[in-house]
């Protein structure tokens, strides 16, 4: 009679589904980082100040959107680790 409380767990488990993967939630990331870099949005240039302004705005807004991809990317692999 002693046995039968050591073989019902072991039975048990036998016949239950194999133990399920662990699921990890998604990684927090900021939501200003998550906000789109504005580049130029003026009207289309016409002199060379206003293409040297839109080059310039465009520079800003795309190192902007480079440096929230950076961010990002060091959330994402210190989430993996």
């Amino acid at each position: 009679m002693r046995l039968y409380p050591l073989c019902l767990p072991l039975l048990l488990s036998a016949c239950s589904q194999p133990a399920s993967e662990a699921v990890m939630p998604p990684p927090q990331v900021p939501p200003d980082l998550l906000q789109p870099c504005a580049g130029y949005t003026g009207p289309l240039p016409q002199t060379e100040g206003q293409i040297s302004d839109a080059l310039i705005a465009e520079a800003r807004g795309r190192t902007c959107a480079n440096g929230k991809l950076a961010a990002v990317a060091e959330i994402l692999h210190q989430s993996t680790l």
